[in-house]
């Protein structure tokens, strides 16, 4: 058995008032997703896992459609800080650490 772990897609930036921050993919994340599909449509997938977050099952979808396979949504399997009502993608981090 093999297992492919995936990030999810590039999101958007998101802050709430109320609730956790749970933001959709941006069009770079949404292509990103795409491609990933693509890619992996090739290979023996049996099962589709994701967490409830928007930007995974965003991510996963392409792929879902492609085998024709349902995306099983696992609540357990999320981020750490998936309650905040904040969220700011990685790669926007790392860019405003490096200036």
């Amino acid at each position: 058995m093999e297992l492919i772990l995936v990030r999810h897609g590039l999101p958007l930036r998101r802050e709430v008032v109320e609730g956790p921050a749970d933001p959709e993919l941006a069009p770079e994340g949404l292509e990103q997703a795409l491609r990933l599909g693509n890619y992996l449509a090739s290979e023996k997938i049996a099962a589709i896992y994701s967490s409830p977050m928007k930007r995974a099952v965003q991510t996963a979808e392409p792929l879902a459609q492609t085998t024709g396979l349902p995306i099983s949504i696992v609540d357990e399997v999320a981020e750490y800080d998936r309650l905040s009502n904040e969220y700011i993608p990685i790669e926007e981090l790392r860019a405003a650490n490096d200036e």
